[in-house]
């Protein structure tokens, strides 16, 4: 014995459609992609974000060059300083040990990015500049100064 509710018709009439428009209906109800920073976004804007912010900066790979690191906000670093802080940030996030590892290879790989470009004029990703000036002004919008300051200034740098 079959029985019909309302339910078991509901679909009935998405029976024909094709595979590629059951595809184009799925990418329509996702939102648009997502990239590592929207992690580090996400994070700056809970309310552990501020503390953690000033806080990682004592913490890997920050504290393995802290004459860089006090500069990252004020002054020229050496750009190899940079260009170590960025690669040694992203090898953290390929190979996270915990979710604070990962935030923090997160933040230097961005505040790296974001010093080259204001101190040296320099790009120091892949990343496409437009794609890098949305990606600075998302952070700023919920980093604590100074990060925020460095974000809005690298991001508005003209070269």
């Amino acid at each position: 014995m079959t029985s019909s509710s309302p339910s078991d018709n509901t679909f009935s009439s998405y029976d024909n459609i094709s595979e590629e428009q059951a595809s184009l209906m799925l990418k329509l109800g996702l939102p648009g992609p997502r990239n590592a920073a929207d992690d580090l976004v996400n994070f700056l804007e809970s309310l552990e974000g501020p503390a953690w912010a000033a806080r990682v900066i004592e913490e890997p790979p920050f504290n393995a060059n802290r004459a860089a690191t006090a500069s990252l906000f004020t002054s020229k670093v050496p750009l190899e300083s940079l260009q170590a802080l960025k690669e040694a940030g992203k090898e953290m996030v390929k190979r996270p040990t915990t979710r604070s590892v990962y935030l923090a290879g997160l933040a230097a790989y961005y505040l790296a990015i974001a010093s080259a470009l204001l101190h040296h004029g320099q790009v120091i990703t892949r990343t496409p500049r437009a794609e890098l000036n949305q990606i600075l002004i998302e952070l700023a919008s919920v980093a604590p100064a100074p990060w925020r300051e460095l974000f809005v200034a690298a991001a508005s740098r003209q070269n």
